[in-house]
């Protein structure tokens, strides 16, 4: 029976029992053609896909920072939240000198101790620190001078002993002759000679106690006691005794330094030596030591407060007053040399420490003060940022600085108290608008 028209002619194999679409048998070139079809659309998949992934999750871009023809600059907003904006402040400066200057020991409380020997160091007792007393032994020292002492008081003892004999000889010739000559079985001059023999004798007598009495001085000096003193002048062996000496501290106190060491050979001062082995002072009063700027020179004077800060005690004030303006400019620096004093009971600052002093030369005034992180130093110029948070712009603006304040700067010029500061970022307000 003919098919109708219009439809595809069925194979003749295919049973009822097969789907009738697996039945449907496409040509080679249909096949090609839908290839090509699902290539295209994975094409157009990978080029438009991305775009508009891209388009459904990227944010709005941020507008650029910008200069605006007023010359103020005004940052990104991501820029701005970066920034740290304080307002101006009106502070008081009290009128004020500031200089740099040290540490030093109060001289009329430290005293240089030189030995009064001259030989081999061998002990110390004492070390840069330690607190001594007065009277406290310090170093021990072979003393050459010791055994010349030694020496001479055993020979200033034998010439006393001469002369106590020779006294007693010549009393006894004097008291013969004159006896000779009342029952005239002398001659007048004989006597007179006994006279004259006896007067020597006597003045013999006084200088060997004189000489035996220096010596026994020098051995105290020495630091030998009296009892030793008799031991050894009647002593027949002198080996025994101990050439050592000690030098004692003259005063209490802390010994500041020491420039000797066990074993050294030292010179006494009697006998050219000319550097102290201890120094030892009082540390509960320290001396502070600046250098005034010759154009401030008239503003201070004896008397003045100061305010001292070291490095060693950074939030810590150190008060004092000028005790000492030297009556010259120095004519290396062309500073003038100040001088104040500074109670020290913890002892807290050491000698050499480096200070900075602010000498109070007045009241001083209100003035807008900044704080210092908002000032940027371009040499001898100086500016800040000035913030208006309304249209979020900045501008930069110099200014004059005086003084400087537990981290406040005053302003001289330039600023008004009220007006907003950037204190934090202005260094990198300054690379992006320089463009560095």
């Amino acid at each position: 029976m003919p098919e109708p028209a219009g439809h595809a002619a069925v194979p003749r194999d295919i049973t009822p029992e097969q789907p009738y679409a697996a039945a449907v048998r496409l040509s080679r070139k249909a096949q090609i053609g839908v290839l090509l079809a699902v290539a295209a659309l994975l094409a157009a998949g990978v080029v438009v896909g991305p775009s508009l992934l891209r388009t459904r999750t990227d944010p709005k871009e941020e507008p650029a920072a910008q200069t605006l023809p007023d010359g103020s600059f005004r940052p990104t907003p991501r820029q701005w939240a970066t920034l740290t904006i304080a307002p101006v402040r009106q502070m008081t400066f009290r009128a004020a000198e500031v200089t740099d200057g040290k540490i030093a020991n109060d001289d009329d409380l430290t005293t240089p101790v030189y030995s009064p020997f001259t030989g081999r160091v061998t002990k110390l007792f004492a070390k840069a620190g330690d607190h001594v007393e007065r009277g406290a032994p310090l170093l021990a020292v072979q003393a050459t001078e010791f055994v010349q002492g030694l020496n001479d008081l055993v020979s200033a003892a034998a010439t006393l002993k001469t002369a106590r004999a020779q006294l007693v000889l010549a009393q006894a010739n004097e008291k013969r002759q004159h006896a000779l000559f009342q029952a005239q079985g002398a001659a007048q001059k004989d006597w007179q000679q006994s006279q004259v023999d006896l007067a020597t004798a006597e003045g013999g007598l006084r200088s060997a106690e004189i000489a035996l009495a220096a010596v026994r001085n020098r051995l105290r000096i020495l630091g030998k006691t009296d009892e030793q003193i008799d031991a050894m002048e009647t002593a027949t062996d002198l080996q025994r005794f101990n050439p050592e000496a000690l030098v004692v501290a003259p005063i209490s106190g802390t010994v500041v330094q020491r420039q000797v060491g066990l074993g050294q050979n030292i010179v006494s001062q009697s006998n050219g030596g000319s550097t102290p082995v201890f120094s030892i002072g009082d540390m509960s009063k320290v001396w502070l030591l600046a250098n005034v700027r010759e154009i401030d020179a008239p503003l201070v004077h004896v008397g003045d407060p100061v305010e001292v800060h070291v490095l060693a005690w950074p939030g810590r004030v150190f008060n004092a007053r000028i005790s000492y303006v030297a009556p010259s400019i120095d004519p290396a620096t062309h500073r003038l040399p100040v001088r104040a004093e500074v109670d020290n009971p913890d002892g807290a600052l050491k000698p050499e420490m480096f200070a900075s002093f602010d000498i109070i030369t007045g009241a001083g005034g209100a003035a807008p003060a900044v704080p210092d992180g908002a000032v940027v130093h371009e040499g001898s110029d100086a500016h800040v940022w000035v913030a208006h948070p309304k249209d979020r712009t900045i501008v930069s603006r110099p200014i004059r600085t005086g003084r400087v304040s537990d981290g406040m700067v005053q302003v001289t010029s330039g600023l008004h108290a009220g007006e907003q500061v950037v204190t934090r970022g202005s260094l990198f307000i300054d690379r992006a608008t320089t463009g560095d």
